[in-house]
């Protein structure tokens, strides 16, 4: 089978490799789509987030879906042919924090493509069934690949925990961050505030609810006018980005919230010591996602959330690098470059 691994930074190499055997409780998965996030940029062109590096050729991408195609003697919930969708982190469910129902924060977790664990650019992957959402077929694969950041977006909803007439201010309007925009409205707030420098994405807010885009240059002025002086209830942070790390205490509001989803390049989160402290922010940490893949499956079906545009860009594998460098430069309209494994 094909498998792309990214040897160091900006050097994927295509190799022929075995077709993996499941496990008893496992799946062997065909890969028809996988999203480019941001993640995956960070390993692609720094060869490293943060303290994790790449020191062996590693598979990328963990936004994924497919087609079973076997299924472990011990597998009775899925069949060969399900539509999957795979959640990418696989939890111990032994610690303290999984008997807790908090899998997301597992000690040493395993997650799809993030060293030393393969992800699922190639052909075939084998993976826990319980891992491995049935959808219907009702949804394109490109779909149910984008289920993922979907669920991203859920969990860092359920985390804000925002009222109806709360003020919400999402910076950046990527796939996350336009995820969190449609969780936050599916919640029932009625003000959105979005902040993003790419002015497709901007019309891309405004398409699915945001009441007022602003970009971040006047983000600080434009919020304030917003709300009457008076700052954001909820900031949520989705960009990884220096700068828009430092907004969200001073556009917060005081006693307000700030939620930081971004994963940056470095391993430091840069704030303004003074606003976070004399406002007593709250600031919540988001980690993945934490059992909102399945409801976002449902409000997708449902037409309560859009999955479709999200996926906005598609490259066969071949082409990994070309999505990889489209989804970095952020031309053309991408939200999500898509590689096609297999039609």
């Amino acid at each position: 089978m094909r498998v792309l691994r990214l040897h160091g930074p900006m050097d994927l190499r295509m190799h022929d490799e075995p077709i993996p055997t499941p496990a008893a409780d496992e799946v062997l998965v065909r890969i028809k789509s996988v999203g480019i996030c941001a993640s995956d940029l960070h390993y692609y062109r720094e060869g490293r987030i943060g303290s994790t590096v790449v020191t062996s050729p590693i598979v990328l991408g963990h936004e994924a879906s497919g087609v079973v195609e076997s299924v472990g003697t011990e597998v009775t919930d899925l069949k060969p042919g399900d539509h999957v969708a795979l959640e990418p982190a696989k939890p111990c469910l032994k610690c303290e924090w999984c008997l807790k129902g908090h899998y997301n924060v597992c000690p040493g977790i395993p997650f799809f493509g993030t060293p030393p664990v393969d992800g699922c650019l190639r052909d075939y992957i084998t993976w826990p069934a319980r891992l491995c959402l049935k959808v219907g077929e009702s949804l394109t694969f490109d779909e149910a690949a984008m289920l993922e950041p979907l669920a991203i977006g859920l969990y860092a909803c359920d985390l804000a925990a925002p009222n109806p007439d709360d003020v919400v201010a999402i910076l950046g309007a990527g796939g996350i961050g336009l995820s969190v925009l449609q969780a936050v409205r599916t919640a029932g707030v009625k003000r959105v505030i979005v902040s993003e420098p790419v002015e497709a994405r901007r019309l891309a807010a405004l398409k699915l609810g945001a009441t007022q885009v602003t970009t971040p240059t006047t983000a600080e002025q434009d919020i304030a006018k917003f709300t009457n002086g008076r700052g954001a209830d909820i900031v949520i942070e989705c960009t990884g980005e220096d700068d828009a790390v430092r907004q969200t205490a001073r556009i917060a509001r005081v006693l307000g919230k700030i939620l930081i989803v971004g994963i940056p390049s470095s391993d430091t989160y840069p704030f303004d010591a003074s606003d976070a402290r004399r406002k007593q922010l709250t600031a919540i940490f988001v980690r993945r996602s934490n059992k909102t893949t399945e409801r976002a499956a449902e409000l997708v079906a449902q037409g309560k959330m859009d999955a479709a545009v999200l996926a906005t860009h598609r490259f066969p594998l071949e082409k990994t690098a070309e999505a990889m460098e489209l989804a970095f430069s952020k031309s053309d309209g991408v939200i999500r470059a898509i590689v096609v494994v297999s039609e």
